[in-house]
Order: C-alpha cells, then structure tokens, then sequence
C-alpha cells in the first residue's frame, strides 16, 4: 500500500498534526545535510559560519547553502510531502501570458509605494531587543547581495527569490490561506490574517508593514485566480529585483530589502506608483472574471 493519500480521511486536527511534525524533521534534517555538506566539501567551513565574518566570502557563500536548505526544509519538503499524504490541492492552475505580464508590472511598479510604507514603518518605536532582530537580519542581507560574478547573482536569486517565493506562497497562500478560509468561511479575513502571520515570521519588525501589504496583495492574486502560480511569480520578481539592482552592472543607489531606508520617496511617486498598482489590479481582476466566466 503506497503513502499517497492515506491521511486524506482523517481529521483537520490531526492532518495539522502532521503538517507540524514533517515541519519539524524537515528542518532537523536539511539543517544536518547543510551542514554535513558544508563540512565534507569547504576547508575550515564549520569555524566560518560558527564565527559568522559576513566580511569572508567564503563564509557568506557557505551562510547561502545553509539558508537554502533552510528554506526548502522549512517550507518546500514538508508542504509537498504533506500534500501527498492528505491529497490536498494547493491549485496550480495555469497562467496566461497577458496576467503574467500584468503581475510582473504590477511589482515593479509597487516598488516606491512600498518603500514609502517602508518609511513610515521605520519611524515606530520599537524595543531595543526587538530591534536587535532587524539588525541581524539586515546584515546577513547585506552581505548576501555583496555579489561579484555572474554566479554569484543566479546563486542569490536562487537563496532569496526562488526558494522563499515557491516555498512561502506554499504555505502561507497555498495551506493556510485556503485553510483559514475553509474555517472561517471568510476568504478576505484568511487573506489579512495569512499576510500578518507572514509578516511576523520574517522576525523583521521595521519591515512589518510593508511586508504585510506585500501579503496582502499575495492573498488577493491567489484569491481571484485560483491559482498559486501568481502569487509565487509576484513574490519571485519582487525578491529578485531587489537582488538584480544589488548587482555591480546593474546597481542603482536603492539597496535590496532595505531598498528605501537610505533614500526618501517622493510622496507623489508614491503615489503614482499605488495608482498605476491599483489600475494594473482591476484589469488584473476583469481578466481573470472573464476568464472564469
């Protein structure tokens, strides 16, 4: 008797029983085959990332695998195997060629009205200790998109674009959203409380509101499209640019993840950007309503 779909009868209790503990194995793990690779194949690779010297390439590049086995360990592994044993749908329904391209302008251009929302965000108080969260982050960050071939571009893009965009849409859109809607037979309470929960697991507190906005558009893209494929490719071109515009041949004065911390936004760009978004939106959502219908 195969594994497939053996769960798919039992309760919603224990079914999240189970996403919970392959969460758990997954991450034990590809943490232990991370780092089991990371000392069999680098010289010293262990004391580089016990010592964490963001300066040292070597370690950073080592810091990368262990981040995406993380990634995929956390959320790709354990979703997918849970699918399989409960059959559950993450509905991967297929995308047109013009809504592709309307999502893919559409996070380009949201770019200055989130970094506004990103100012404001910056100007709450935090406690120190909290703060220390942001602090940490940011430096990993930073040093991830120090990038200085070719290589070191499509490496990145695959730790902080791809991975995360396939493996968080997974679980945040693709199984609790579907799931708090079931719950609470309300699909735009799922949506809000789906982006704040994936806001807050950033553990990114200056980041919080913009990030939350950010997953509230993901909730909506999945929402009217039935489809996960749109949230993923949003959330892959927003995390990408932000890590192309880092690079030396591209580079421009906004930095990635941070992108607006340094550099203020015009208000009225913003503003141009929210209204261009919310344009690109409704044709976004007449496609889609003329296709179901």
């Amino acid at each position: 008797m195969g594994l497939k779909g053996i769960y798919a009868d039992k309760s919603s209790a224990l079914k999240v029983g189970i996403l919970f503990l392959l969460i758990f194995v997954s991450v034990i793990l590809h943490a232990l085959i991370a780092v089991a690779l990371v000392a069999l194949f680098a010289d010293n690779g262990m004391a580089l990332i016990q010592n964490q010297d963001l300066s040292n390439q070597a370690s950073v590049n080592y810091l990368k695998l262990i981040q995406l086995f993380s990634g995929v360990g956390l959320f790709i592994t354990p979703t997918l195997f849970y699918a399989y044993l409960t059959n559950f749908d993450f509905k991967f329904a297929k995308l047109s060629r013009q809504n592709t391209i309307l999502v893919i302008a559409i996070m380009m251009l949201i770019t200055p009205f989130i970094g506004l929302l990103l100012e404001w965000n910056m100007m709450i108080s935090f406690p120190e200790w909290l703060l220390q969260f942001d602090v940490n982050s940011e430096a990993i960050v930073t040093a991830f998109l120090q990038m200085d071939t070719i290589w070191d571009l499509f490496y990145t893009i695959l730790v902080i674009a791809v991975v995360p965009a396939i493996g968080e849409e997974l679980l945040f859109r693709g199984y609790l959203q579907q799931k708090l809607s079931n719950w609470l037979s309300n699909p735009h309470t799922a949506i809000l409380i789906t982006a704040f929960l994936f806001s807050a697991i950033h553990f990114h507190f200056q980041g919080m509101i913009p990030r939350f906005a950010l997953g509230v558009l993901l909730g909506y893209l999945f929402y009217w499209s039935n489809s996960l494929w749109l949230p993923i490719l949003a959330h892959f071109v927003n995390n990408a640019q932000a890590v192309i515009f880092s690079y030396p041949l591209f580079k421009v004065d906004s930095g990635a993840y941070s992108m607006f911390s340094e550099t203020k936004v015009d208000p009225m760009i913003a503003l141009f950007s929210l209204a261009s978004v919310v344009l690109l939106l409704y044709i976004l959502h007449q496609n889609i309503s003329i296709k179901k219908g």
